[in-house]
């Protein structure tokens, strides 16, 4: 009796259309021939996912089990895949769906994919850390960054051709995608890709650019000024749309990120949006109380301490913390207080304290 197909994928009766696919894609890439795998397996649970990847026939096999694809036509006479039929056929992978892109992918040429007649590419993406100190993320600043990429080329205007004149590929006919044939377990799949001699276009330049042989793009430098927003913590990046490299040839340019590393500060931390620092303040203002100066983010601050203040008391100084990067506001600076207890003493100090002692202060 053949196994239950879900039994096969190694999902529940109740599992949705992307478990099924995703199970279904785990197993092909464990038990495809190429990597090891039993080929007698991998036609069985393709014959599985050709069932339950499909709405209509997955709702038969639910009602009537492997009787309701007994005969049918198109499988074969040996169940819903009919795989054991399909030595020396050709298969069209493009008329596979999933099926056929992950086959694709397995045996090297994508299923449905490639750009197609028309189709364009895009440019690499390119990446740049640049360093900020601490005030400078707290604190909008502007930045230059220096890009080494492939940038349009000037002569042809990225065209690739001299003039801009472009003929139809010999090649794919203007298609832009070539039919290859590959034999598998499954018999001969052909499969439609993009073709490499006019990169999917369909059409080619009559002349090549000298300048750029063609390919539209050339190696150039680039200068860019960025403006940092305030509030940016590290490890954050900005994205700068159509500053990466481009694509040449009607193409459109990739996009440059741009990432953030920020120093530390040696009075400040950050946490969150907040501020966090320690003040050293005289036991003698912890007792009495008064005024101290206080250095922010902003500059200096004025910290009133009230009478009898215990050490390690915080201090919540609003709204002048870090910006919210998507918001409004700031967050807050948050200053903890620590005895200044000085190291010598005059005579007159210390006589001072002894009465106090004595007076158990």
């Amino acid at each position: 009796m053949p196994r239950d197909y879900y039994e096969q994928l190694g999902v529940a009766k109740s599992a949705s259309q992307d478990e099924i696919k995703k199970a279904f894609r785990k197993k092909a890439h464990e038990l495809h021939p190429d990597k090891g795998g039993d080929a007698a397996q991998f036609k069985q649970i393709n014959e599985a996912y050709q069932v339950l990847g499909d709405d209509k026939k997955r709702a038969q096999y639910d009602q009537f089990g492997h009787a309701a694809f007994t005969q049918q036509a198109g499988f074969g006479g040996q169940g819903a895949g009919g795989f054991g039929g399909f030595e020396g056929v050709n298969i069209n992978m493009n008329d596979f769906g999933d099926l056929g892109d992950v086959l694709g992918d397995m045996f090297g040429f994508g299923g449905g994919g490639g750009r197609g007649r028309g189709g364009s590419s895009r440019g690499h993406d390119v990446e740049v850390t640049i360093r900020l100190d601490f005030l400078e993320a707290v604190h909008s600043v502007e930045k230059e960054i220096s890009l080494r990429v492939l940038g349009s080329c000037a002569d042809c205007k990225g065209s690739g051709a001299v003039g801009g004149k472009t003929i139809t590929c010999s090649v794919c006919r203007g298609q832009g995608r070539v039919t290859r044939a590959q034999r598998t377990p499954f018999g001969t799949i052909q499969t439609a890709v993009a073709c490499t001699e006019c990169g999917g276009r369909g059409n080619k330049p009559e002349t090549r650019c000298p300048s750029c042989n063609g390919a539209g793009v050339k190696p150039e430098n680039r200068t860019l000024s960025v403006r940092i927003p305030a509030g940016i913590s590290d490890g954050e990046s900005i994205r700068l749309s159509g500053q990466g490299e481009a694509a040449g040839r009607g193409g459109s340019a990739g996009d440059a990120y741009v990432h953030m590393r920020v120093g530390a500060h040696p009075r400040f931390r950050r946490s969150g949006n907040d501020v966090l620092s320690e003040e050293l303040v005289p036991f003698s203002l912890l007792t009495l109380g008064g005024t101290i100066s206080t250095e922010t983010v902003d500059g200096k601050g004025d910290l009133r301490i009230p009478a009898g203040t215990s050490a390690g008391t915080v201090f919540k100084l609003r709204g002048v913390g870090i910006p919210f990067l998507h918001g409004r506001g700031r967050g807050d600076h948050l200053v903890t207080v620590v005895p200044d207890v000085p190291k010598k003493l005059t005579k007159e100090q210390k006589r001072l304290l002894e009465e106090l002692k004595r007076e158990n202060l």
